[in-house]
């Protein structure tokens, strides 16, 4: 099971707090920017690498708790600048640089024991001295707080930022590795490596194995392996098993074929079904539909426009004009028409 997959368990005694941190954590994740759970990866790979270095009992409690609140300073302070895309100014910087003291007094405050509060003040402390706020170097550092300086940065790697994207575990195996002896404690960056190395390989041998099974499905290289093709078929094979059930259940157990001994209804036309119904109903009801019968009967055929007949109307004669008015019309000439308007003239 790889170490960053595996469920963060807490004993009886830390069950209470666990679940506050849990709850804080995923808090300090929103503000900080982070996509997916970062404060709980860096417990479980935490624990993981403490569990191979020696740390048992109350010290691996401490080691659990801090990486959980390792951030909680952030929390506090509620800076915008922590989601900007751009890469943080010098002031900023000094701002964000408080964190870790923030972070150990909240972590007073959430009752965690001394040692927890010590581990979140150090963890940004740097192998050669460079880190902050203490300048801590070397075996001052308390092992704890050098576990989670190398897996805070290994787990930030492989993470979407606000202002860049995550690198690939190769490219974060190797930052480790340069910065060993500079940043992280030698000893502790050699067991992460060994731990997410052999993680990747084996992911990188599960990968192959599918991609073999999916050559049966002609699923493109490319896909073939990812988290999401192994969820779709899965799905598609689930989807297949159920409706073979569903279909086996669905069939008949005897098959039935057609007889030709069934009774067939002849239905009554409609003049006969008229002619029943009209034999349970009052005289004066079939006088009323025999008027009706009668009038449809009566009724003049109707013509369609291009079939209905022309009717002949007689011719119009014109009245005749007496000899004076004849005489009249023959002599009028027409009034010549008055001058038309000149058309308006059109200035171009």
């Amino acid at each position: 099971m790889q170490a960053q997959q595996a469920p963060l368990i807490f004993a009886e005694a830390e069950r209470q707090a666990g679940d506050r941190l849990l709850k804080l954590a995923l808090e300090t994740d929103r503000v900080e920017g982070y996509t997916e759970p970062h404060a709980v990866m860096i417990a479980r790979l935490a624990e993981t690498i403490g569990r191979e270095m020696g740390l048992h009992g109350a010290d691996l409690s401490a080691l659990k708790f801090a990486a959980l609140a390792h951030d909680i300073g952030e929390r506090g302070m509620k800076r915008n600048y922590l989601l900007s895309p751009n890469v943080l100014t010098w002031e900023e910087r000094l701002d964000l640089w408080r964190h870790p003291i923030l972070g150990e007094q909240a972590a007073a405050e959430l009752k965690l024991s001394r040692q927890a509060q010590l581990l979140v003040r150090w963890h940004h402390e740097w192998w050669n001295g460079q880190g902050y706020p203490d300048g801590l170097s070397g075996t001052a550092i308390p092992l704890g707080a050098r576990i989670l300086r190398a897996v805070d940065s290994y787990c930030a790697l492989i993470s979407q930022r606000p202002y860049r994207d995550s690198f690939e575990l190769v490219e974060a195996e190797q930052f480790i590795a340069d910065l060993a002896g500079i940043e992280f404690d030698p000893r502790v960056a050699q067991v992460l490596l060994a731990v997410v190395g052999e993680e990747r390989l084996r992911r990188e041998a599960e990968a192959a194995r599918q991609q073999q099974e999916f050559a049966g499905w002609n699923i493109p290289a490319s896909l073939s392996g990812s988290p999401a093709q192994v969820a779709v078929v899965e799905t598609y094979e689930a989807t297949v098993e159920t409706t073979m059930e569903r279909v086996a259940e669905a069939l008949p157990t005897e098959t039935t074929e057609a007889t030709d001994d069934v009774d067939t209804v002849e239905l009554p036309s409609v003049e006969q079904t008229t002619e029943a119904q009209l034999a349970d109903v009052p005289s004066q009801a079939v006088e009323s539909v025999e008027e009706v019968r009668a009038a449809e009967q009566a009724a003049p055929e109707e013509f369609s426009p291009d079939q209905a007949p022309t009717a002949e109307f007689p011719a119009v004669q014109a009245p005749a004009l007496s000899q004076s008015e004849t005489n009249q019309s023959e002599t009028e000439t027409p009034e010549p028409e008055s001058e038309l308007e000149a058309a308006p003239k059109v200035q171009n």
